[in-house]
């Protein structure tokens, strides 16, 4: 019986993407160590969309080789964006790499595995699947033992949208449709090894259309809105051009959604997101914002956000700045431009200069910081339902856990609801990153 090491990098679709590799193991009888030292098989999941994350691969690809040579009989499989962008760069400066597998290759799993050996006998009838940790060194956090609450399912491959600072369309390919029958499936299948929120994943989530059943995304979530026993319905992510009211009205029908949206700005700035090859405007992406709060009062609204992008003059940051500083987003996530070798934008001219990208960057962050933390205290003295995460990273004496808007909540851990999948919370105190309270 083959033991395996799984690491993962990047963004969630590659965490589902683990977590498919991890169940095609687990159905041929491997089990999974966090210790690579101990595993026969060693797989490395990697991502090519930000330089941090594709060097962070590198570099643990490197500690695997000194591995290697203490137990050459070791396999190192790299899967992954990386693997497919830098393929034949890998082969060269990695050769003790025994197998490479790009996003689309994941069906030839299996068969790589028989090739090492790994027997095709499955596990026990009474066995029940446990993924071991698919966020970065599974060896620091061991096997989360409340991973299973959450999963992530993906409908789509790939993009067709092409922006100019994305490495994504190279990497993972055209867009296709995942059949939604295969869809519903695995959110059942989830829902039965204890899954109560399942997230749906694409690069654009709005440009699912399957043509067989032409089924589009706001059907999709009709359908699988409907599922017995989910509790959490949510979806990642969202791309303005194609973000309708359908999807508004869909949204609006489903008891189980989470109340939060994410749609990704990028920029404030016209010129800027003709530069990035957004295909919106800024005065379509507000229209659209202002029918969705007007028919899902209450909701979060998150989003993305560069600063720093080539071409991008003062007055196209203060347009940004403006958006921010209004009050319209909820949470941000706000990034400097850094350039992806084989993206339009790396070579695009002229460049923002490095220091002045951190002075936008940090003008971004304070105002969104300040809208951010008005939405947390709102919740002061309400009671809110948390799905539970595990034990506070910073502080192993209180849980943490997600609302629905999916805000941080952490509470003192006194026994009562160690183990509850959710726990309903009495907020006493706002923060910029989340809420804390005490057990209702």
């Amino acid at each position: 019986m083959a033991s395996i090491y799984l690491q993962t990098f990047g963004c969630q679709m590659n965490a589902a993407d683990s977590n498919g590799i991890a169940h095609q193991a687990w159905s041929m009888g491997c089990t999974f160590t966090t210790n690579p030292e101990q595993a026969d098989i060693i797989i490395l999941n990697t991502c090519a969309i930000r330089e941090k994350a594709e060097s962070r691969a590198y570099g643990r690809i490197g500690q695997f080789k000194a591995l290697k040579e203490k137990n050459p009989a070791a396999k190192l499989l790299v899967c992954g964006c990386l693997a497919q962008k830098d393929r034949a760069l890998m082969r060269e400066r990695a050769p003790f790499i025994d197998a490479l597998l790009g996003p689309r290759e994941y069906g030839k799993l299996k068969e790589t595995l028989t090739a090492w050996g790994v027997a095709t006998d499955a596990p026990p009838p009474d066995a029940l699947f446990r993924a071991p940790a698919a966020e970065e060194d599974p060896g620091q956090g061991g096997f989360d033992e409340y991973a299973h609450l959450r999963a992530l399912v993906n409908i789509t491959r790939g993009c067709e949208k092409f922006c100019t600072y994305c490495i994504v369309p190279y990497t993972r390919g055209p867009l296709e449709s995942i059949p939604p029958e295969e869809i519903e499936a695995q959110i059942k299948m989830e829902v039965r090894r204890g899954a109560r929120e399942i997230t749906l994943l694409g690069q654009n989530v709005n440009s699912y259309y399957h043509p067989a059943s032409k089924l589009d995304f706001s059907g999709l979530l009709l359908r699988v809105g409907a599922i017995q026993g989910l509790t959490r319905l949510t979806f990642l992510t969202s791309h303005p051009k194609d973000f309708g009211p359908d999807v508004v009205d869909a949204l609006s029908r489903l008891p189980n959604v989470c109340p939060r949206l994410h749609l990704p700005m990028q920029c404030g700035s016209n010129p800027v997101l003709r530069a990035m090859a957004r295909l919106y405007t800024i005065e379509e992406y507000l229209e659209k914002i202002e029918h969705f709060r007007a028919r899902l009062p209450g909701w979060a609204l998150t989003t993305d956000i560069i600063v720093g992008y080539p071409t991008e003059t003062e007055a196209d940051f203060l347009r940004t700045l403006d958006v921010v500083q209004r009050g319209t987003f909820e949470s941000a996530y706000i990034f400097s431009f850094s350039p992806r070798a084989g993206t339009p934008a790396a070579t695009m001219m002229p460049q923002v200069d490095p220091k002045e990208k951190i002075r936008r960057l940090q003008a971004v962050n304070a105002a969104q910081n300040e809208a951010t933390r008005r939405f947390h205290e709102s919740f002061v003295g309400e009671t809110v339902s948390v799905l539970v995460q595990g034990p506070s990273k910073k502080d192993a004496t209180r849980l943490a856990g997600k609302t629905g808007h999916n805000t941080t909540v952490v509470w003192p851990r006194d026994g009562r609801t160690d183990g509850m999948p959710l726990v309903d919370v009495t907020v006493e105190r706002a923060f910029n990153w989340g809420l804390a309270g005490q057990a209702a």
